[in-house]
């Protein structure tokens, strides 16, 4: 084993001691999943503490939010995540250089967007408000960036203890916000905390976690060359417009169709089973790192991602499904009423989802980003034809036939090729 991973359970036998892989996807899950409970015990209270219009618009500005910051990123997060494991004696420069670079970007974004007129209907017009949007974008793009660097150094565990902290932080101050303003006290406690946790990380990476990974790997190898991450960088971008961009996409149409108090109704079963996804992308992620560092243990990393995402999934899955509407009523029994029926459809939905997630992993490995994208963009496409082409007739519920197609197309296409993919590992 690995000297991280002697140093992490230093009391504990040999063969006790989990693998890398699973020390770090268990931390990721932690993250994960502490960040999902503690989500959705922030919007039931901020359900309780605001009108159901005021929900709808918030989580329609956070998801704007996201998005730019997303976009912002220039998909530097699972670039980074594949070859920091290599990047040697060059990990502090390309960390650095990078974060300029998506703060640069995610400035002319949300430049852009405010200038364009985008984000009135639940930003105002006020430039206090709007200066704040900003700020608040260029922040959760570093907020993203960095968990892909620890994750990239194979210190996922400080991911759990940054984002469970910064969800118990934004959970006190909820509260105190939104007492002090109901329209702009959900989104204010949401991303105060996000500074607090920029200054710890960054100082903790930039002074601690960097120079001991250039420290114990000088050489560094393996490394994409300008043109091959030049091409892996606008794969996985073009890859977001499909993804990200796609909820964002969704939470603007349900407004536009169906207002503010159905967006509530959709957003919340779509934070649980998103922040479900999340868990087993958290196994992908750490199998991605594991595999970059150690690439003869290639077979072994794979079969301990498949069985986790077992593992987490289809319990997971089973009891969503059975439980969905007393999960709901912990935000109001209208919330139960309406969105049941959706989350259930979402979380069979995820099945489909975790074959084409496990997958990425090898695309990633074998820099063939390219042709997960392609066919990313086209299911997507055929998402948003069922979501506009029902949502009048099915409401929210449409969004959830949506995802069952995407799910099944994600089956029928990549199930056979990861069969392959896997059987082709020595």
């Amino acid at each position: 084993m690995t000297e991280v991973a002697r140093d992490t359970h230093p009391t504990l036998p040999r063969r006790w001691r989990p693998d890398l892989l699973i020390q770090n996807a268990i931390a990721l899950m932690v993250s994960s999943g502490g960040s999902a409970v503690l989500g959705v015990v922030f919007w039931a209270l901020a359900a309780h503490l605001a009108p159901a219009a005021t929900v709808g618009e918030t989580t329609a500005a956070i998801a704007a939010m996201v998005l730019l910051a997303t976009l912002g990123q220039l998909s530097f997060g699972p670039i980074f995540e594949r070859f920091l494991p290599v990047a040697g004696e060059l990990t502090h420069s390309f960390v650095r250089r990078s974060y300029v670079l998506c703060v640069a970007t995610s400035v002319v974004l949300v430049t852009g967007y405010l200038a364009l007129g985008f984000g009135r209907n639940f930003l105002g017009s006020s430039p206090g408000g709007m200066g704040f949007f900003a700020v608040a974008v260029v922040l959760w793009a570093i907020f993203a960036l960095q968990d892909s660097v620890l994750i990239g150094l194979r210190s996922s565990k400080w991911v759990a203890v940054e984002n469970v902290g910064y969800g118990l932080v934004k959970l006190v101050l909820l509260p105190v916000f939104v007492g002090l303003s109901k329209t702009t006290g959900i989104l204010t406690a949401w991303v105060i905390p996000v500074t607090l946790a920029i200054l710890g990380v960054n100082w903790y990476l930039f002074r601690v976690r960097i120079p001991a990974h250039m420290a114990t790997n000088r050489r560094s190898a393996e490394l994409p060359t300008t043109r091959e991450l030049f091409s892996l960088s606008t794969a996985q971008y073009a890859s977001l417009l499909s993804t990200v961009f796609l909820p964002a996409i969704v939470t603007l149409v349900v407004i536009e169709r169906l207002g503010a108090v159905a967006n509530a109704y959709y957003y919340l079963p779509s934070l649980i089973t998103t922040s479900l996804g999340m868990v087993a992308w958290s196994i992908v992620r750490s199998f991605i790192v594991e595999a970059s560092a150690e690439p003869a243990s290639l077979r072994r990393h794979a079969d301990q991602a498949l069985r986790g995402l077992a593992v987490v999934l289809i319990p997971s899955i089973v009891l969503g499904v059975i439980l969905a509407p007393y999960y709901l009523r912990v935000f109001g029994t209208r919330y139960a009423e309406h969105g049941t029926t959706l989350i259930r459809m979402l979380l069979v939905a995820m099945l489909g989802s975790a074959v084409m997630v496990y997958y990425s992993a090898f695309a990633w490995i074998d820099k063939r980003v390219w042709w997960l994208t392609l066919r990313n963009v086209v299911f997507s496409a055929i998402y948003l034809v069922v979501v506009f082409t029902l949502i009048k007739r099915l409401g929210i519920d449409a969004i959830g036939v949506a995802s069952l197609v995407y799910a099944a197309l994600s089956v029928a296409v990549f199930l056979p090729i990861t069969v392959r993919r896997y059987r082709r590992i020595p």
